[in-house]
């Protein structure tokens, strides 16, 4: 059965880099894409998962997103990881498609 989502999303492909601290303090990046967009989040692939409720930079080529993991699942060899945006981010209209 297809999921039903609250909001449309609107598929897009850019490399982003993911930035958080780990349970034990580290600093760690990991480099994926982000794969599509809603009105209040982002999907994006990762080469490792990253545990839910964990704050997150998101930094894309223009602008950056500071928000927290809400999932967090394997799929086609990736980790899939859904950010939730606390509010409508309005700034999408601007700089188009990328981050």
């Amino acid at each position: 059965m297809p999921r039903r989502r609250v909001e449309s999303r609107k598929t897009l492909i850019c490399r982003i880099s993911v930035i958080w601290v780990a349970q034990e303090g580290a600093i760690t990046t990991l480099t994926g894409f982000l794969e599509d967009r809603s009105r209040f989040g982002v999907g994006i692939s990762l080469p490792e998962p990253i545990p839910v409720g964990t704050a997150v930079k998101i930094q894309g080529r223009m602008r950056e997103l500071h928000r927290i993991v809400r999932h967090c699942r394997y799929e086609g060899g990736q980790y899939l990881v859904g950010v939730h945006l606390d509010a409508e981010d309005k700034a999408w209209d601007r700089f188009g498609v990328g981050l």
